[in-house]
């Protein structure tokens, strides 16, 4: 099983605290760089990848309960997949969202079916490999140490 933690970092663009995700310690946004840049290279694409950031932490955890699925419209995309990271470049939501699909199972939470919606790269990013499970039990953990601002790497 995988290990999911959440934290807060302040937003570089604007005055909100945005969600930072660490999959097995390791910062989901590195990650997702990383699959981006070899597909980048190849193609022979410029666009700067890895500008990414998290959704708002108030939406994440205080207002809604984004990453069990109880979230904003805005933050769903097609076949019910949830924005994890927008595109801090712009600003504007949808730019350039990643976003998979949480399914919650009895014991456990699984992220899947990964997929970029950008309006900034011509052809379609491939994330096929990139799955994620997590115990049920840690998951609920991490989301509730977020809530309650309890979790040792909150940067607020």
């Amino acid at each position: 099983m995988d290990k999911i933690d959440f934290t807060c970092l302040k937003s570089d663009i604007e005055d909100y605290m945005t969600t930072v995700i660490y999959v097995n310690g390791i910062n989901l946004k590195n990650v997702i760089e990383e699959i981006e840049t070899a597909q980048l290279a190849k193609k022979d694409l410029f666009v700067q990848n890895g500008c990414y950031e998290g959704i708002c932490f108030f939406i994440a955890f205080q207002y809604k309960n984004h990453f069990l699925g109880k979230t904003l419209n805005e933050y769903i995309y097609e076949g019910q997949r949830y924005t994890l990271y927008d595109y801090k470049c712009s600003g504007i939501p949808g730019d350039h969202s990643l976003a998979c699909k949480i399914s919650i199972k009895s014991k456990e939470i699984i992220w899947h079916d990964f997929k970029n919606f950008s309006k900034v790269i011509p052809y379609e990013l491939d994330y096929k490999d990139l799955e994620f499970h997590f115990c049920k039990e840690q998951y609920l953990h991490a989301i509730n140490s977020a809530k309650n601002n309890t979790n040792k790497n909150v940067n607020a």
